[in-house]
This record gives structure tokens, C-alpha cells and sequence, in this order.
């Protein structure tokens, strides 16, 4: 991969020659001169030589997948004449993968300078998407928010490296108003939840928000809930939310917000969760609740469905919720889930245990209608006995035979997912 100013522009400024297509006598590849010296061209009947369209350029482009190991091919395209460098170069940085060993060049080709009034790359206008999550010591803080400061006209979605990010980069994040998806998972750093939120009140088109697993908890002005970015779908929680986060500040979620995870929080109680989603509830389409959170226990989320009326799609721990979750106690009319996945930690005791059975009456029944998806946890031992087993097969065919009934385009059975 060549993400570096110097190579693009030798390509760019370079004279290419025009080279006949050989027949019987053509000679061997390695004997041709480079592909950046080679015009794009077709044979003709009569013998002159026809430029490829560019619109024919970018259809051909359009059949590469859009991948790490793909990077090169872009870079090769480059390299071909001035019209496959036009098509091309933008794909090339549209979504950069950076890594340690590329991540020097890359810098220097968006950030020719310190300085962006001295010297501007145009190149940094063709970033949407930066992913700087496989850096570790590769950045600096201050090199991070000079990155940001480059691409924030332009930026859609950034992931946030884990040592680099630091209160100095939120100025330059406030300034990245096109952001769509922010992912802050990764940073090691405290973060004040006051200056996070600063921050966010910009980004008015943000849908996609991954918090900070280590954001802090402001001791002043504690009852004033933030403002959220209005267009928020899918928001992530993880890590440092306390107790007192949930049902002061996501009950002004905006009405947007469709899919809701929250997993590692060890100091949320069960109460708070519950009260959170009774407001949450009725918007939420998707939630996942998951890995060890000590505050909870088997049956405290019996009630997520009830409360949650609109859910198509349910990632819980097996921990929290027990077989009544599926009765008529907890699910009095038909709801619309679609798909439900039960994991289980490591630490489960011996009464944790959700049967096949109790969903397979649930669908017959008529609780759960659309449910056509069933993914769950090897140490629920579904597959451990030939009784477990019948069960299991049980349940899919019913979760078969309902989609031919209703078809909803949606994979059907009962898989099965290794512990993390």
C-alpha cells in the first residue's frame, strides 16, 4: 500500500506513453515497462488507439470489494495512466486502513505541515472514514488532533485510537460536524462526561455514538441532563457508567434512538436499567444487554419484553432473565420479536438455565409469532442430551414451519455460539 503525498504525485505529473497491444510477438510481462507508463487502451479495427471511458473505468472499479487486503489493488489502479488515477484515488482514501507500518506515510501525505495555511494536501478532502484503532503508540495526542483538524470538513466516521485521544482532541472533534458514526470505545483516558457532551452538541448529524468505556462521572450540575445529538439511532455504553448516568441523562435520549447495548458496566443495579427502559422502551427496536454485571441476577430482567413492546432483535445474558421471562406473566399479547440471542458468562451459577421448551411453547402459544432466529450459548447445554437435543430440533421446526406460514426474509433455526 503507498498512501504518501510523493508517489501520488509522480503518478499525477508523470508523461505516460502509448503502447501498442502485442499479438503473436508480444513479450514477456517482465519486459514491458511499468503499469505507470501504460495508457489505458483498446484496440480498434482500424488500428488507432481508443481511450477507455472513464465511466467504464469506474465500472470496473466498482467490482472491487472495499477491504483491507484490497488496498493495494487500489493503489495499483493508481499507478495505471492519469484517467485510472482519477477513478481511482478516491476509493484509495475514502476509507484509509492505517496501521503501524502505514500510519507515518499516511500522516504525512493529509498533514504535509503543521501549519495547514502553509501547505495543504488535496487529498484530505477524500477521507469519510478513519479507523485509528490498531494504533496504540503510534500517534501522539497532539498528532490526533491535527489529524481531526485536516479531515473535519469532510469526516463521516472516526474510530478513536486507544492512547492518543485526549481532552485536546475533542476541540478538533467539535469542528467534525459531518460525523455519522463515533466510536470512543477504545480510550484508555478519563474522560469528564461534561466535555464529552460539549462536544457532542455540534455533531447534530451523529447517529451512531460508541461511549467512552472510561468516561467519569461529574460531581456538579449531576441532575442537568445533557443534550444528545438529535439524529442519535444506536448508542453503546460500556465501562465507567454509574448508577446515577442511566436514569438521569438516557431519559432524554431523543426519539431517534432505535438500538440500544449496554455491557461491563459493574456499578448499574438492575432498578436503574428497568427504569431507563420504561421511557426507552416503546422506541427501542434493538437491545443487547450482556457480559458480567455483578448488580444483576437470574430473573431481574424477566420483564424486558413487556417493557419493550417494539423489539425485533434481543442480546441478553441468560444471567438476568429466567424461563418466566417467555410466560403469559411477563408477555401478555403478541410481541414482534424476531430474533433472540442467549449468551451466558462464565460465571453463571447452577441456576441459570433457559429451556428450549418454554420458547417453543411461548411460539405456539402465539407470545412470540415472528421469532425465527434462535442463537444460544453452548453452556446452556442445549445440545448436551438426546432429550436437550429433541427439544432444540423441535424448536426450529416450528420456527420453520412459521416462516413459511409468515414470511419474514429473515434466516430460520436454532444456532448455536462458542462463550467469548
Amino acid at each position: 500500500m503507498a498512501l504518501d503525498a510523493q508517489s501520488n504525485w509522480n503518478v499525477e505529473m508523470a508523461q505516460p506513453l502509448k503502447i501498442p497491444i502485442r499479438l503473436s510477438s508480444q513479450k514477456p510481462i517482465a519486459e514491458l515497462p511499468p503499469p505507470s507508463s501504460i495508457q489505458t487502451i483498446i484496440p480498434s479495427p482500424s488500428g488507432r488507439e481508443i481511450l477507455l471511458p472513464s465511466e467504464i473505468i469506474a465500472q470496473i472499479l466498482s467490482y472491487i470489494p472495499r477491504r483491507e487486503n484490497t488496498q493495494s489493488t487500489f493503489w495499483a489502479c493508481c499507478l495505471v495512466s492519469r484517467a485510472w488515477y482519477s477513478a481511482s484515488i478516491a476509493l484509495l482514501y475514502n476509507r484509509p486502513y492505517v496501521n503501524g507500518g502505514n500510519f507515518a506515510e499516511f500522516v504525512r501525505t493529509v498533514c504535509p505541515s503543521k501549519n495547514a495555511h502553509i501547505r495543504l494536501s488535496t487529498l484530505a478532502i477524500l477521507v469519510r472514514k478513519l479507523d485509528m484503532g490498531e494504533l496504540v503508540h503510534n500517534s501522539s495526542r497532539s498528532l490526533t488532533a491535527r489529524l481531526l483538524g485536516r479531515l473535519k470538513g469532510n469526516i463521516e466516521e472516526f474510530v478513536a485510537p486507544q492512547a492518543s485521544f485526549a481532552l485536546n482532541s475533542f476541540a478538533a472533534l467539535s469542528k467534525c460536524t459531518k460525523l455519522r458514526h463515533l466510536d470512543l470505545s477504545l480510550i484508555s483516558a478519563s474522560i469528564s462526561n461534561k466535555l464529552l457532551f460539549q462536544t457532542l452538541k455540534s455533531l447534530q448529524e451523529l447517529e451512531t455514538l460508541f461511549f467512552p468505556r472510561s468516561s467519569s462521572h461529574d460531581q456538579e450540575n449531576t441532575d442537568v441532563p445533557y443534550a444528545w445529538p438529535p439524529k442519535l439511532k444506536v448508542l453503546h455504553l460500556a465501562g465507567g457508567i454509574n448508577d446515577h448516568f442511566l436514569p438521569k441523562q438516557l431519559t432524554n435520549a431523543p426519539l431517534s434512538l432505535q438500538r440500544f447495548s449496554i455491557q461491563h458496566c459493574p456499578q448499574v443495579y438492575a432498578s436503574s436499567l428497568l427504569r431507563t427502559l420504561e421511557t426507552l422502551g416503546p422506541q427501542l427496536q434493538h437491545l443487547t444487554i450482556r457480559h458480567p454485571m455483578p448488580q444483576f441476577w437470574v430473573g431481574a430482567l424477566d420483564s424486558v419484553l413487556d417493557t419493550c413492546p417494539s423489539l425485533l432483535a434481543l442480546r441478553i445474558s441468560a444471567d438476568f432473565v429466567s424461563q418466566e421471562m417467555f410466560s403469559c406473566v411477563y408477555l401478555k399479547s403478541p410481541h414482534p420479536l424476531q430474533i433472540l440471542d442467549l449468551e451466558c458468562s462464565p460465571t453463571a451459577g447452577a441456576d441459570v438455565g433457559i429451556s428450549a421448551n418454554s420458547i417453543y411453547d411461548a411460539i405456539e402459544e402465539g407470545r412470540l409469532p415472528d421469532l425465527r432466529s434462535v442463537r444460544v450459548s453452548v453452556r446452556l447445554a442445549w445440545a448436551a442430551t438426546e432429550g436437550s437435543r429433541t427439544d432444540a430440533s423441535d424448536l426450529a421446526e416450528i420456527l420453520d414451519e412459521a416462516e413459511m406460514e409468515k414470511p419474514l426474509g429473515i434466516a430460520t433455526g436454532v444456532w448455536y455460539s462458542l462463550p467469548d
